[in-house]
């Protein structure tokens, strides 16, 4: 086992520690989460350092322990060849623990502090049993097992190992043993099972092209199955292949001097963070709906089944980090597909800015709705006319202008240039600051 945690690295369940320093926060993070093992003697990442293993060493760290508030049960796990210490801990029934420093809890391969709303979160969601950390009764191993589901995974994880699937799944906390038999969570489910969807017929995402902007002018359709990676991947597939997209000359340090890279009507980055988002945050307890993803003409909308987690607002989007899924979002993470966390919402928002999007719109009731509109550059303008499109460019090429300067510069009517700066606004293209006389024009 410390073979494939040391080549899996951090995550959810996993934390690498050289020395003592800070041990309460982590043993707290792990109680106040899902559990976890602590391996005391390996640096970030993953090298065996070692450490002196004593009754001396067991008794500080056990002291460590009883020392939170309330007290945490630990076992210890001895690997005295390579001189690294396991610490196991359970998740914790006294949900919430605190050391010293405060409140702390796992999130991802990270320990976070918890500010005062999110620990009257944790107390209230303590009495609940996450979905995808659950056991599933009805998945038979290996009856149900797709070996080629595992295999793919660790190969697009960056996992070589020669242990057995069995000790890869429950390593991954894809699945428990519980007397002699392996039980898998919901997530090892919907990731490792030959077909997801016989469990949870609902989780699956049907992408839409439409010819219009009303919903029955079908030019393409797909019911997108499988486990979350190959549904993230097929979707991009989906969306990019309906996507418009212009050659251009790229000039960005980024890319070699000349490099021809296509310019799509939609930021690539910013919809597949949008579709990771919704795979990885959707309630996968409401069984009445899926994720759609809608493609009009003039805008992609993602609608995703389960409004804001609770103690989230729209404000806390790209600023707070409260995950419905921790173990899914953890082998997603493992995966690849999400970097750091609470950063999805900050790399949609500059991805958008990069491509020349207007910025993105967000709906959260009992689904979490997104929206994003096309790019708009010096080519495609055809959805202004001539007198917009002055206005517009009038506006860009000032640092904020009024109302008033407008109509004297461009010799229009009040009515008019308001009409039309109320337009440029619908689109996303400007935005005011101000009231009455006082208000000024930008660039959106």
């Amino acid at each position: 086992m410390l073979e494939l945690a040391l080549g899996e690295g951090e995550g959810l369940k996993v934390e690498f520690k050289e020395r003592l320093s800070n041990l309460d926060r982590e043993i707290v993070a792990f109680a106040n989460t899902s559990g976890g093992t602590i391996y005391l003697g390996v640096d970030d990442s993953g090298k065996i350092i070692g450490i002196p293993i004593d009754n001396a060493l067991k008794s500080q760290v056990s002291d460590i322990a009883h020392n939170c508030d309330p007290s945490i049960k630990i076992t210890f796990q001895e690997y005295r060849h390579e001189k690294v210490l396991a610490v196991h801990v359970a998740s914790g029934i006294d949900k919430p623990y605190r050391c010293k420093e405060g409140f702390y809890v796992r999130n991802g391969p990270s320990t976070q502090k918890l500010k005062r709303d999110d620990i009257i979160t944790l107390i209230n969601q303590t009495d609940k049993m996450r979905f995808d950390e659950a056991l599933n009764e009805h998945f038979q191993y290996p009856k149900d097992f797709s070996r080629e589901s595992l295999d793919e995974y660790l190969r697009i994880s960056g996992i070589t190992t020669h242990a057995s699937a069995h000790d890869i799944l429950v390593s991954l906390n894809a699945a428990e043993e519980i007397h002699g038999y392996l039980k898998f969570t919901n997530a090892g489910v919907l990731f490792f099972a030959k077909d997801p969807q016989r469990f949870f017929p609902e989780s699956y995402i049907t992408a839409i092209k439409y010819k219009t902007s009303e919903r029955f002018s079908i030019l393409d359709k797909k019911d997108i199955k499988g486990s979350p990676v190959s549904q993230i991947e097929q979707t991009l597939s989906f969306l990019l292949r309906h996507m418009s997209a212009e050659p251009s000359i790229m000039k960005r340090q980024s890319f070699p001097l000349g490099a021809r890279q296509d310019i799509y009507e939609y930021s690539p980055l910013a919809v597949r963070e949008a579709v990771i988002n919704a795979v990885t945050h959707r309630d996968y307890l409401y069984d009445s709906s899926h994720i759609y993803i809608h493609m009009f003409p003039d805008y992609i909308e993602i609608e995703n089944p389960g409004g804001l987690y609770r103690g989230l607002t729209l404000a806390d989007l790209g600023k707070r980090s409260i995950r419905r899924n921790r173990l899914l979002a953890d082998l997603l993470h493992r995966a690849g597909f999400i970097e750091r966390v609470g950063s999805g919402f900050s790399r949609m928002e500059n991805a958008l800015l990069e491509n020349n999007n207007p910025p993105l719109e967000v709906v959260a009731t009992n689904f979490f709705n997104i929206r994003f509109y096309k790019r708009l550059n010096e080519i495609d303008q055809s959805m202004l006319t001539t007198r917009q499109l002055t206005i517009y460019q009038t506006i860009c090429n000032s640092k904020g202008i009024n109302k008033r300067e407008i109509t004297i510069q461009l010799n229009l009517g009040d009515d008019t240039t308001l009409r039309e700066l109320n337009h440029l606004i619908k689109l996303k293209l400007i935005t005011k600051k101000g009231i009455g006389k006082a208000t000024i024009y930008f660039k959106s």
